[in-house]
């Protein structure tokens, strides 16, 4: 990662990287709390270029990291209803304050629109960050992803 942290929104040529950054994040980051094959079977289910494309058109509102050489460090999305769908850093960021900076530029967008609350279904990485900012835990969730037990944790952040 070369120098300062920049946020800007999300442009179309950006899906495919970030396709690839997501993929990045959970093969890389993810084992520090998940199993292999649990690892996998989230793996299966990642976007790719196309679909990401397709996500990243529907609405939401995408904030994407950069440093200073336009290198890709990670985005996070706040979609109409103040649901939160994707937060991933790239593992060569992890630790920077990417992942914070991101997410006060979402927390600011959503108090500036009016939204009087924050959810999201957090891995357990992601259940650490949120909570750092007030986020609640409101129910620890398991999942079945073609026949693996996985799970993550439904939180709120109540902006009122």
């Amino acid at each position: 990662m070369s120098g300062a942290v920049t946020i800007r929104r999300y442009r179309p040529e950006d899906a495919a990287p970030l396709a690839g950054l997501l993929r990045a994040s959970v093969e890389g980051l993810g084992p520090l709390d998940y199993r292999p094959d649990q690892i996998a079977a989230w793996a299966m289910r990642l976007p790719d270029a196309a679909a990401m494309a397709a996500r990243c058109a529907d609405g939401r509102i995408i904030w994407v990291a950069v440093d200073d050489g336009g290198a890709l460090l990670g985005f996070t999305d706040c979609e109409a209803d103040g649901h939160i769908d994707m937060l991933y850093v790239s593992p060569v960021a992890k630790g920077q304050g990417v992942a914070v900076a991101l997410t006060e530029q979402l927390i600011a967008h959503a108090r500036a629109v009016g939204h009087a609350r924050l959810v999201v279904e957090a891995s357990e990485a992601a259940r650490r960050h949120y909570a750092k900012f007030g986020f609640a835990a409101l129910d620890h969730r398991d999942i079945d992803l073609g026949g693996v037990a996985i799970h993550n944790w439904a939180m709120a952040l109540d902006l009122r």
